[in-house]
């Protein structure tokens, strides 16, 4: 629990999170036609019907994330690292823990309990101070330099079996979002030419207004705005589970809704203390701090659905289960994060900013295997996992380093008497990707993008007064 209150979400596809159980990252993340432990409220809650007793598993979950950045066309005079510009986030380890628990009402009703964060995102390319040169900071400050994004779900569920193989379930679910969101502005290549077209007119009554606007953008001082909010939303899951006997043939599949995230907050400014080359043309009482002032804010931000359909082999002979897994992701609703602002009336802040990322569908595939070695009571497992990227070339930049990736894993459980530990590894490689988008060169995010991550953890589950 107190993990979870603490943690800075990873992201996984984008920014979803699958890797909230250690079995089942263990087996690749394919469990949708397994869940058969109270990990299966977030994987299948139909699973929950096979649960016996009382039970209860915490789960941890630590991220190594490891980013470069080679620019493509940095501006002239920049200096780039020789290595290319490090997103590693500070710490490097990231925590995300998860909880479940399930109990047994009857041989037809099982009731459970989750608590985990199937989205997150921890992005952090500010690796520069505000006073430092402007040819040494990173190139994509403008595009944004740090994000966070925690989305806990709160999830009560319900099985019911509806025969001896086959069961239903669903929840409704508390949904808490917060989100930071940071970026430099006033950029001298773009939207500090807008800024000073507005201004025009003020500083330099009598020239052309275009003209004026590229002289102003160039005197601005750089400033970095703010955003942070959080919500309070419903979601909702389904599942479904079928068991053949005597084919060892299970069949799963489950869903979880779409979340729209009505986001309040604050947006504040800041800017470098000595105001720009600007300042001597501006009235005596003018600063240009005093024209973005702090003031609350909203926003909205979609997460998307999530369905998943799974079968898994089991072979008792063999002790032995093998396991597939598709999942489907709605990301195409994630189109944009719109910001309204509270005061835009005498200040240069607008109604409403947009930012636009126009993601699109995603999918995964996940193969995994279990193998009781029933001398040393251990279980073993291995997996893998493909991963499409929803991200589009346009939308790649220092919030969403992201590509496509294939990742391996391997896992274990070693029973103690009424306790299982198990722990699991997985090395995510992301495909090396390249942008070169003509509407990004003002934000110098184009180049290669080459990345690798860490991800490691355990789990203790508990039969509370039964034996398994």
């Amino acid at each position: 629990m107190a993990s979870l209150a603490l943690a800075q979400t990873a992201w996984g596809s984008a920014f979803f999170i699958g890797e909230l159980s250690s079995r089942a990252e263990g087996m690749g993340g394919a469990f949708t036609a397994i869940a058969d432990d109270p990990g299966a409220i977030y994987f299948n809650p139909a699973g929950m019907s096979w649960v016996k007793g009382t039970q209860m598993e915490m789960d941890a979950l630590v991220v190594v994330g490891l980013f470069r950045f080679n620019p493509s066309n940095p501006p002239a005079g920049t200096t780039v690292p020789s290595n290319g510009y490090s997103g590693s986030i500070k710490p490097h380890f990231i925590p995300v823990a998860s909880l479940y628990a399930t109990h047994e009402l009857s041989p037809k009703w099982t009731m459970g309990f989750g608590l985990f964060t199937p989205f997150g995102l921890a992005a952090n390319f500010d690796n520069f101070n505000d006073s430092d040169p402007a040819n040494t900071k990173f190139i994509g400050r403008f595009a944004g330099t740090r994000a966070r994004l925690e989305s806990y779900w709160f999830q009560p569920t319900v099985s019911y079996k509806l025969s001896a193989n086959s069961a239903i379930a669903g929840g409704v679910a508390f949904v808490h979002t917060h989100l930071f969101y940071q970026q430099s502005i006033l950029s001298p290549y773009d939207d500090g030419k807008t800024f000073g077209l507005e201004v025009a007119a003020q500083l330099f009554p009598g020239q052309p207004p275009a003209e004026a606007a590229a002289s102003i953008a160039r005197l601005l001082p750089e400033g970095v705005f703010r955003l942070a909010g959080t919500s309070n939303s419903p979601g909702f899951n389904l599942g479904y589970m079928y068991k053949h006997p005597s084919s060892g043939i299970s069949f799963g599949a489950s869903w979880r809704s779409a979340v729209t995230n009505h986001l309040a907050g604050q947006a504040s400014f800041a800017f470098t203390p000595n105001q720009g080359a600007v300042s001597s043309f501006l009235p005596d009482t003018s600063k240009i701090a005093a024209l973005f002032p702090n003031q609350a804010a909203t926003g909205i931000l979609q997460t998307p659905s999530i369905t998943n359909i799974g079968v898994a082999k089991a072979m008792p002979s063999r002790q032995m289960t093998m396991a597939f897994d598709f999942s489907f992701q709605d990301f195409s609703r994630f189109k944009a994060l719109p910001i309204n602002f509270s005061n835009n009336v005498g200040t240069a802040t607008p109604p409403e900013r947009v930012l636009f990322f126009d993601f699109r569908n995603s999918f995964q595939t996940h193969l995994g295997a279990e193998k009781h070695l029933s001398k040393r009571d251990i279980t073993v497992r291995a997996g893998f996992i493909f991963d499409h990227s929803p991200v589009p070339d346009k939308s790649v930049g220092p919030l969403f380093p992201d590509s496509s990736r294939v990742s391996f894993t391997v896992g274990a459980t070693k029973v103690r008497k009424d306790s299982e530990f198990t722990f699991f590894y997985q090395a995510m490689k992301f495909l090396d990707r390249t942008t070169d988008v003509a509407a990004n060169d003002n934000q110098f995010t184009n180049g290669l993008y080459h990345s690798f991550a860490h991800l490691a953890g355990m789990s203790w589950r508990m039969h509370m007064g039964t034996t398994k």
